[in-house]
């Protein structure tokens, strides 16, 4: 009952730890908080450890940032021809 009672607490304490941090990791990924500052933290880790997947990471970025052309107006007023 001596070694019991320790690591029953320890476990406890351990498992609301894990807890908070899933709860935590969730409610920023749904606020998008720190999404910028976490990606960048990412990439500078993978440049170090991971070099094959740094870059595709900034294909990535830049496909994400990257925005549609918006069609200029001579490109509704004229019909298609019909053939």
């Amino acid at each position: 009952m001596d070694v019991l009672l320790p690591f029953l607490l320890v476990a406890g304490v351990v498992t609301a730890i894990c807890w908070g941090l899933v709860r935590g990791a969730a409610r920023m990924r749904r606020r998008r908080v720190g999404s910028a500052a976490m990606s960048g933290a990412m990439s500078v880790i993978d440049e170090i450890w991971h070099p094959a997947a740094h870059e595709p990471q900034i294909e990535i970025q830049q496909a994400y940032e990257r925005q549609a052309p918006t069609p200029s107006p001579d490109d509704k007023a004229s019909p298609r021809p019909r053939a």
